[in-house]
């Protein structure tokens, strides 16, 4: 196994992860934050969905378009959920095929850091896995204690 094929199978079964705790958010508690400063759910979702794309456009070698600013604005939960899962699936189809001579390229990212190729594989499911953890942290604010989770 290569480290194209790890890290799309570690992606694949983060996003399966996070998918099965976001879908038990509360649809009253989906835009629900503690404090103002803090991101609901949703805009939790959003954002992700944001920078599956933005992983998966760095990686086709294409310059990433817009921001990873979750929006949410006049958008349902249940899109957002949408927007996640085939984004999810566009980065694991790109890194599963990312070619071998690819991962020695060095790439210049737009907040102005230059990370290896193999750091933006190797970060995406990372990236997944921390925002599960804020879902999982909501969760447990409105009082929710189960450990929603699908390990395949």
């Amino acid at each position: 196994m290569n480290l194209q094929q790890l890290e799309s199978r570690r992606v694949q079964t983060m996003a399966q992860i996070f998918l099965e705790a976001a879908r038990h958010v509360p649809a009253d508690k989906a835009d629900w934050k503690p404090d103002p400063r803090a991101k609901s759910a949703h805009e939790i979702v959003s954002h992700l969905a944001k920078a599956n794309g933005f992983f998966t456009q760095i990686l086709r070698g294409e310059p990433p378009t817009g921001d990873t600013a979750p929006e949410t604005e006049g958008r349902r939960y249940e899109d957002s959920l949408k927007e996640f899962e085939k984004s999810a699936q566009e980065l694991v189809e790109t890194i599963a095929s990312l070619p071998d001579e690819r991962l020695g390229e060095t790439v210049q990212l737009p907040w102005g850091q230059s990370w290896k190729m193999t750091m933006i594989v190797a970060a995406a499911s990372g990236h997944i896995a921390y925002h599960w953890g804020q879902i999982g942290y909501l969760q447990t604010l409105w009082g929710d204690a189960t450990d929603y989770h699908l390990i395949p």
